[in-house]
């Protein structure tokens, strides 16, 4: 077979515990892009693993060219992991994969669609996700208001299997968003998108699921940081609310002149109370969002710390090129 060699493919791969897939993971990817390219690069990215992540990559470092291994100081999510990786590969086409469930043996038909289309592929899994009922519930939800709210047409089981090109992923890396989504900023950029159905490989016996706090808080903050209407939906509910008031003083003041005996209020004065109060809470959520989200966005802090840095004894597979970096600084 003819290896391709006018052109770089980039692999990332976040880590996060997962020493016990690793070895077999790694073999295989490993496998698929030697016998599809000639220049390749594999990026481990560790999202502070406390198990034998680390221990492990290094074995693997002295058996594989190619292959790269950033450590992050402390877990800072998949997406950040993502991102690291994203800053340091050379790459002309970047491939995503997460090594509990995406198969290497579909990258090289990400990689042949994303240089057709000149944009970026994502991945939708054939089959539903192992989630609770309520994370379920959350994420259709959070899907639904993507789509209103910020105009993103994301399928409800696509994945963080991605690849992308160049010119697509230097795109994606101008938004400087704290609050990281490679498929939403992919799809917000403009470039050419498409969508690749694939199976997964459940490598893990007992699949991982995200917690409900952690995905509510990814979500508000997205939609926080990525659109205002929360804000224009506030605004507007408040004019209403506020022309309602103005009818009813002009109510209060027709009885006032006009009826002989006035009843007590109780109930309107309680009601109109409630409603204000429901209203008025409802505003000081919506701006302690934005102004938390605001503080956030203005802190001139780095999405991520790297603690180590390692590459393999061989970086090149052609000893005699010159133009792929032979080590990482």
């Amino acid at each position: 077979m003819t290896l391709v060699s006018n052109y770089l493919v980039s692999i990332v791969v976040p880590l996060r515990d997962d020493a016990e897939i690793l070895r077999p993971f790694v073999e295989e990817l490993t496998r698929v892009v030697r016998g599809g390219w000639q220049n390749y690069e594999i990026v481990l990215v560790d999202d502070g693993s406390r198990d034998g992540t680390a221990a492990i990559v290094a074995e693997m470092l002295a058996r594989h060219e190619c292959l790269r291994y950033l450590r992050l100081s402390r877990s800072f999510g998949v997406e950040i992991a993502i991102s690291a990786g994203l800053d340091t590969v050379i790459g002309d086409v970047v491939v995503v994969l997460q090594p509990d469930m995406d198969p290497p043996a579909m990258i090289p038909r990400f990689v042949a669609e994303a240089r057709k289309t000149h944009g970026i592929v994502f991945g939708v899994r054939t089959t539903p996700r192992r989630e609770r009922a309520l994370y379920a519930l959350g994420r259709r939800l959070f899907n639904a208001s993507l789509r209103r709210l910020l105009g993103v047409h994301m399928p409800d089981r696509a994945t963080l299997f991605v690849a992308m090109t160049r010119q697509t992923m230097n795109a994606v890396g101008q938004i400087k968003d704290k609050a990281r989504a490679v498929r939403l900023f992919g799809s917000y950029v403009g470039f050419p998108h498409t969508y690749i159905e694939y199976t997964p490989t459940e490598r893990r016996g007992e699949a991982r699921m995200q917690g409900l706090r952690e995905g509510i808080e990814r979500g508000v903050g997205l939609i926080v940081t990525n659109s205002t209407q929360p804000l224009r939906l506030m605004s507007v509910l408040g004019v209403f609310l506020c022309v309602m008031n103005m009818i009813y003083v002009v109510y209060i003041v027709s009885v006032y002149f006009f009826k002989v005996h006035t009843a007590e209020g109780w109930t309107t004065l309680s009601l109109q109370h409630a409603v204000m109060f429901v209203f008025l809470f409802a505003i000081l959520a919506v701006l302690c969002e934005y102004v938390g989200r605001l503080l956030t966005e203005t802190r001139d802090r780095p999405l991520y710390f790297v603690a180590e840095e390692r590459t393999s004894s061989v970086m090149i597979r052609d000893e005699d090129r010159r133009n792929v970096v032979s080590e990482s600084t």
